[in-house]
């Protein structure tokens, strides 16, 4: 017997991670949206319950270990196993105003790596074993989608030509390039286990950190995350945009 997907999507109160909630919900997943403000959590999955879809709140802190630990303990009692988890919640402190890499204090450096890097990997430790839970369900194949940015291609970024080249900010490019090898790393190590692990770049969008000044909607943001997410096959080790594979 086949269960519904479920996915699990840090900081999907707004924004980006918001929007695959709902586009996810319309693809008939059960969502959980995963925040540490309990009140802003609540209310985007009321919102999207009262238009008729299958969505949850589940309170974590991807800065806080034990959070998302309880959060996987949650998840597992109510939910049984996770299909897709979107490793979304990020955080930006360099670039607006932008910051020369040779100014940034250390603190700020160790703040960006503790939500975009260490928080990332302690949500895919913690809920690996739901994942290789959902693997033994007749559903779509287990996935980890970590949200990256281009800011985050060593190619890109050392190439003179490329248009991002003079974003020059150290904290937020760097704790993406290093999302990007934990992506390298697990798509290696989890082959057996059939889990696929990805990073995707959504592009400049119009939220809260991309500011209104970014050229796509949340929508077209969402939609290369949707669209890996509902892949019967997906690939796996990949880097990608709507254009297709971005070089590391």
């Amino acid at each position: 017997m086949t269960t519904k997907p479920v996915t699990f999507i840090t900081g999907a109160n707004k924004g980006i991670g918001n929007e695959v909630a709902r586009q996810l919900a319309q693809h008939d997943f059960t969502v959980l949206i995963g925040t540490r403000n309990v009140q802003r959590g609540e209310a985007a999955a009321e919102t999207l319950r009262a238009e008729g879809f299958d969505v949850h709140f589940v309170p974590i802190d991807i800065n806080d270990e034990s959070s998302i630990k309880d959060a996987a303990e949650t998840v597992a009692r109510q939910w049984k196993q996770v299909t897709v988890l979107i490793n979304n919640a990020a955080v930006n402190y360099d670039f607006s105003p932008a910051t020369r890499p040779s100014t940034l204090s250390v603190d700020v450096l160790k703040d960006t790596f503790l939500t975009n890097v260490f928080g990332a990997f302690a949500t895919i430790h913690h809920f690996l074993p739901l994942l290789k839970q959902a693997g033994t369900a007749q559903i779509l194949k287990p996935q980890i989608i970590n949200i990256s940015s281009t800011l985050g291609s060593l190619t890109s970024l050392s190439d003179p030509e490329h248009y991002y080249y003079g974003v020059n900010t150290v904290a937020y490019n760097s704790s993406k390039s290093a999302l990007n090898a934990i992506t390298v790393a697990l798509a290696k190590d989890l082959v057996e286990d059939k889990i696929s692990v990805n990073s995707i770049c959504p592009g400049w969008v119009k939220t809260d950190m991309g500011t209104d000044n970014a050229p796509r909607t949340v929508e077209q943001g969402a939609s290369i995350i949707v669209k890996l997410a509902t892949m019967e096959n997906p690939p796996t080790g990949k880097f990608l945009d709507d254009d297709g594979e971005i070089l590391w």
